[in-house]
């Protein structure tokens, strides 16, 4: 396969970083790691939120008055979880997808319960296998 001519011309002396070695990145990508996000928060005082505090959190506020979720919505020096989960709380009035949601975030999801009944007594294991052997032999 034949060598594109502007290939060998990148290789010529005077077009790369033998002219400007300042251009050289001698580290390597300076990395953009989340951790440095996460210094940073916390050199400035923001701690990390688990998840017992985010239930406590919603849990909370489902209690809350009309009147206690406004001034939460709107109060500043608050966590913005808080100001955005009174905001929608505010805001849900009849849709119930929104609380359901809440609740399943706090509590887990709703177990159902289902009740299994027989309507004939149950065989024992020779039995259902003899049935099986009449019934093969019965299709031949």
């Amino acid at each position: 396969m034949p060598i594109h001519p502007n290939s060998l011309k990148n290789l010529e002396k005077g077009g790369g970083f033998d002219v400007h070695p300042e251009n050289i990145n001698r580290k390597g990508r300076p990395p953009k790691l989340t951790k440095d996000v996460l210094n940073t928060l916390q050199a400035n005082g923001i701690d990390r939120v688990d998840s017992t505090q985010i239930r406590q959190t919603i849990e909370t506020l489902l209690n809350c008055t009309k009147r206690e979720l406004e001034t939460y919505s709107k109060a500043k020096g608050q966590p913005f979880v808080v100001n955005v989960l009174a905001q929608h709380l505010l805001n849900a009035k009849d849709d119930t997808t929104f609380f359901n949601s809440l609740l399943d975030r706090a509590q887990g999801k709703a177990t159902e319960r289902k009740e299994i009944t027989h309507t004939t007594a149950p065989q024992s294991l020779s039995e259902l296998y003899n049935a099986e052997e009449a019934e093969v032999v019965d299709e031949d």
